[in-house]
């Protein structure tokens, strides 16, 4: 073999060597380009699970019907654990996922995890700890171990993928328009009482007698029960209340079928007038005589505080006596405060000696009663746990609106009446709470505090100016609200519209043209109409309804259009779940 034969072949060799590594090369390339694009593949299916799972929790989190924060982040993350295990990287399943203790694990080869934080979006962001009601935001952090394809062949290791992902409804402003007018407290379980002096001053007593009442009442043979059930009123219910302001005149009122006469009425047939007045409100000792006029006559009523038609009696509450209707009278009448009124008063010649004066009878009285005033007190408690879901759970701004004859101005609103009645001033009169608590746009001005101190002062009083009220929140909601934030208006009310303006002397269409005025700024209306009887359930919902928008003849709900509904509620007890309800309507608002 010459040397030019073996220079050839020497050359052809490394030829096909250099070609091999070339092709080794290329494949190695094209193996490790690969394994990029493959990590990148992954990647993205590990953002997209922390996605949906962010999402997930976000939904649960702001939907759910929950007052406890912390059990609400727990279901939060539980959700958004079983979001990310549905879904799968490289193949492999995530079923297997565990929760892990930061955002900095690091699985095992084909293992994986998420971490799951809350986030304060008043504070930047910044995380809080689990259970803190300002977590409104949810962060979900995903891990996954990623064995390379080729890992041997190229030297390559397991490789950590991490990423996150933030899940939180938008800004959510709402205004709740809450009817405090007369008839709020119908179902309250009452006594009516003629209270009189019997016998001469050194001997005689004081007397506390239930009048009858006519014939076919539902009450029963005595003025005991509750106050719909006594007077029997028009659909729109009764203006007599069972704490101040009473407006007692109205026991008497055309439209009751059922009817009762109030000792200080103008006419003189009432019986009473004048004849046992000296003091406040009527019925005090000294100044009356012992005649007991109309059978029918009555000079107090007070709320039956253990909830029953008949009062049985509380035996302590907090120290304070109240064993029969006598003792509800004098301590609802200021008579028991000190032995010096005790006296004065008489009330020592009613009561039993078992009760003794101190100071706060009155004010225990008055609070045992709010809550016993139904269905008010219902409703509040309903609207407050309302704003509580919605303020645990979503990024809400509120604001609140009462109403009666017309809808507050500002939380000092209030409304002058007579305590005990037009006819006799001789109680006085008080100014009595119409808040209207003004939404604010301000970062972290929620007003929840504000609100949930504010509903439990509310009391019955007025009319129903729906119209009003509803223009109202539509100014709130144009005005004070966020940039970007979804807006809504839920209207609470035992009735229907019987005082009009500012839009129409006519109250229903008054009612109708602030609806107008809603639908034209895009704000949905969301309306829970109580019945308390059914006379009423046609014109309520011939008013609120949401499936005719005729702005004519429609439904406020209708005519405001935007997703908007209407609840019928004939029973008090189904107040709470309707509320959450429209919590769940306006989660979807957010959502849409």
């Amino acid at each position: 073999m010459t040397a030019l034969t073996r220079n050839k072949q020497s050359g052809q060799a490394m030829l096909v060597l250099a070609a091999i590594i070339t092709l080794l090369i290329i494949f190695a390339v094209g193996l490790f380009s690969y394994e990029i694009n493959r990590l990148e593949i992954c990647r993205s299916q590990l953002r997209s699970a922390c996605e949906a799972a962010a999402l997930a929790a976000a939904a649960t989190l702001a939907s759910q019907d929950n007052l406890d924060p912390t059990q609400g982040h727990t279901e939060a993350i539980q959700t958004a654990l079983d979001s990310f295990q549905r879904n799968s990287v490289a193949g492999v399943p995530l079923a297997s996922a565990i929760i892990a203790g930061n955002d900095q694990d690091s699985p095992g080869a084909e293992n994986s995890s998420l971490f799951i934080e809350f986030l304060d979006p008043n504070n930047n962001n910044q995380p809080v700890s689990l259970g803190d009601p300002s977590g409104k935001l949810v962060r979900v952090t995903g891990a996954f171990g990623l064995k390379p394809s080729f890992g041997n062949f190229l030297g390559l290791p397991l490789v950590p993928l991490r990423t996150d992902s933030i899940g939180g409804v938008p800004d959510l402003d709402v205004v709740l328009c809450f009817d405090v007018s007369g008839s709020i407290d119908d179902q309250t379980p009452v006594t009516l009482i003629r209270r009189q002096w019997n016998g001469d001053a050194a001997t005689g007593t004081i007397q506390y007698i239930v009048p009858p009442t006519s014939a076919g009442c539902p009450a029963g043979p005595r003025a005991q029960g509750r106050l719909y059930d006594i007077f029997g009123p028009a659909p729109t219910g009764t203006a007599l209340q069972a704490l101040a302001p009473q407006n007692l005149g109205e026991v008497s009122r055309s439209e009751h079928r059922w009817k009762l006469n109030f000792s200080e009425d103008a006419s003189a047939s009432r019986g009473l007038r004048g004849a046992t007045n000296a003091g406040s409100p009527p019925g005090n000792y000294p100044g009356g005589r012992s005649t007991t006029g109309n059978s029918q006559t009555i000079t107090d009523i007070v709320v039956n505080i253990d909830g029953r038609n008949v009062f049985g009696g509380i035996s302590t509450a907090d120290g304070y006596n109240f064993p029969d209707v006598a003792t509800l009278i004098e301590a609802a009448r200021g008579n028991l405060e000190n032995q010096n009124v005790f006296t004065n008063s008489r009330a020592n010649r009613g009561v039993p000696t078992t009760v003794l004066p101190r100071p706060g009878y009155q004010a225990k009285y008055i609070e045992l009663a709010m809550k016993n005033c139904h269905p008010i007190y219902d409703a509040q408690i309903a609207a407050s746990e309302f704003f509580t879901i919605m303020n645990t759970n979503t990024v809400g701004h509120f604001g609140i609106v009462c109403f009666s004859d017309n809808g507050g101005t500002g939380p000092g609103t209030t409304i002058s009446n007579y305590n005990v009645d037009s006819n006799y001033s001789q109680a006085g009169q008080g100014r009595f709470p119409n808040p209207a608590i003004i939404l604010n746009p301000s970062v972290g001005a929620t007003n929840y505090d504000t609100i949930e101190a504010t509903l439990p002062t509310l009391v019955a009083t007025g009319g129903t100016n729906i119209g009003d009220v509803l223009s109202k929140a539509v100014d709130q909601l144009r005005n004070n609200s966020r940039n970007g934030s979804k807006k809504a208006i839920v209207l609470f009310t035992d009735g229907m519209p019987t005082v009009g303006n500012p839009l129409s002397s006519d109250p229903w269409t008054n009612a109708r043209k602030a609806a107008q005025k809603a639908k034209q700024y895009g704000i949905p209306i969301y309306a829970i109409g109580l019945a308390q009887n059914p006379e009423i359930v046609p014109l309520e919902t011939s008013i609120l309804n949401d499936t005719n928008s005729n702005p004519a003849n429609g439904g406020v709900c209708a005519i405001a259009g935007n997703g908007g509904k209407f609840f019928l509620v004939t029973d008090t007890r189904d107040l709470r779940k309707t509320f959450e309800n429209i919590a769940r309507q306006l989660v979807q608002l957010v959502h849409s």
